[in-house]
């Protein structure tokens, strides 16, 4: 009884808090109105591109044809990349008191992309809207590996670990994890192969059940790759088919609501909390970055240079062009949750990002550092919309467990911050800068 009366009165304070949610931001800039913006780092997920093959598995599994491209898989579509000029814009408007130099001479910026076209090409369409007119290097070697994007390739890893670890979170038992996504999976499979006429071949295998390997179909073992993989993945087809603005005809071949949309982008959120924010493979994968992004804020607040900075102390805006797992693992590392108005929970949509507001208090000068989860609709992905005027991206203000205060923002002190990072990552698995 004490515990249903407690509930009662948590869902009531957090009704009150959603019905005042619009609110949210101007309490938040409120609490700003004692303290400087020092620096601002954005951990980003690249723009839209066309799909992989791990997201349309050789069409071994459809019924019809996969909708055509203008890009080559995996690389940034011109739709992308003007859907990333605008969220630079709007990042210029948002922090102009660290961009107020027009010149180009000082732009103040570092950035820094993973190694794949789709990234470095996200970088750039970023800073057209954020520098227009300037030219910003962004950090990278193509082809090569980085470490700050990559899981640690350290003999300190313990790869028995990690595979037990998420297992571990299904109880060893893989079609348990398939039977809890049943529902899902049945709609995708209906999506792939819920078709008429010539052009539709429903003797497709059905990948519930059956993987294809090298065009022969054998009997699916979910210890080996099970459904919900592939299910996370087709999932992902469809949400870069509708954020490319490709007509709802051809999304999911006119099989996919935006309602489906969000079932089943909800199975691939979920899919890669269990793959990704698992806290061993989280440690593994995003402790190098967790790392400069720690030592990043303290030269921010400082002024002075620090061993695993990103930039320079005078560098103002850092921003780290990578993947969606990026800001899957460095959640999952540091327990950062989120929410989007118009998906599911711990959303990483294109373009979306992770981003840390260093801010000095004017009165005793100290720092804290606000977390904030970044990211367009999708619609105004879809219909490229301005940014900049009535309509902006979805603020979130996110809650760092163990350092985030209680006021509007949950900002954390740069003491608080570092402290929870140290204690998170494996320095073992932290390369040196060599930037």
């Amino acid at each position: 009884m004490i515990f249903t009366a407690y509930r009662r009165h948590f869902f009531l304070v957090i009704l009150l808090v959603a019905l005042c949610g619009h609110t949210a931001a101007g309490q938040t800039d409120k609490a700003h109105d004692d303290s400087d913006l020092q620096a601002v780092i954005v951990i980003m997920r690249h723009g839209v591109r066309a799909p992989i093959e791990s997201e349309t598995r050789s069409s071994a599994y459809n019924a019809q044809a996969w909708p055509n491209w203008p890009t080559k898989p995996g690389v940034l579509t011109p739709h992308g990349a003007e859907a990333l000029h605008l969220l630079g814009e709007f990042y210029r408007s948002r922090y102009h008191p660290l961009l107020q130099d027009d010149s180009c001479k000082h732009p103040r910026l570092y950035v820094e992309a993973n190694s794949t076209q789709r990234t470095i090409a996200s970088a750039k369409a970023v800073l057209s809207g954020l520098s227009p007119g300037c030219t910003v290097e962004v950090h990278s070697v193509r082809g090569a590996f980085n470490p700050l994007f990559s899981p640690s390739r350290s003999s300190a890893v313990d790869q028995q670990h990690i595979k037990a670890a998420t297992l571990g979170r299904m109880a060893d038992q893989p079609q348990w994890f398939t039977n809890a996504f049943a529902r899902p999976l049945e709609k995708l499979h209906r999506i792939l192969i819920d078709c008429q006429g010539p052009a539709c071949n429903r003797s497709v295998p059905d990948f519930r059940s059956v993987r294809v390997e090298n065009g022969i179909p054998v009997s699916r073992d979910p210890a080996i790759e099970g459904p919900v993989a592939l299910g996370a993945d087709f999932a992902e087809n469809f949400l870069l088919q509708y954020t490319e603005g490709m007509p709802m005809s051809q999304v999911g071949w006119g099989r996919v609501s935006r309602a489906d949309l969000n079932d089943l982008m909800q199975m691939n959120t979920q899919y890669h909390d269990f793959m990704l924010r698992t806290p061993y493979e989280a440690q593994v994968a995003a402790s190098d970055l967790a790392a400069h992004l720690r030592d990043t804020i303290i030269s921010a607040s400082s002024g002075k240079p620090t061993p695993n900075e990103l930039g320079t102390p005078n560098d103002r805006f850092i921003l780290l062009d990578g993947h969606d797992s990026n800001l899957s693992w460095l959640g999952g590392l540091l327990h950062l949750d989120w929410l989007l108005p118009d998906q599911t929970f711990n959303a990483t949509p294109p373009g979306s990002a992770l981003v840390f507001e260093v801010r000095q208090n004017r009165s005793n000068h100290r720092s804290t550092v606000q977390v904030l989860f970044i990211s367009q609709t999708l619609d105004q992905i879809r219909n490229l919309r301005q940014l900049t005027g009535a309509e902006h991206p979805s603020v979130a203000p996110v809650f760092v467990p163990g350092c985030s205060s209680s006021a509007p923002g949950y900002a954390c002190t740069v003491e608080g911050l570092s402290k929870v990072i140290d204690s998170a990552i494996d320095p073992r698995l932290v390369t040196g800068s060599t930037r």
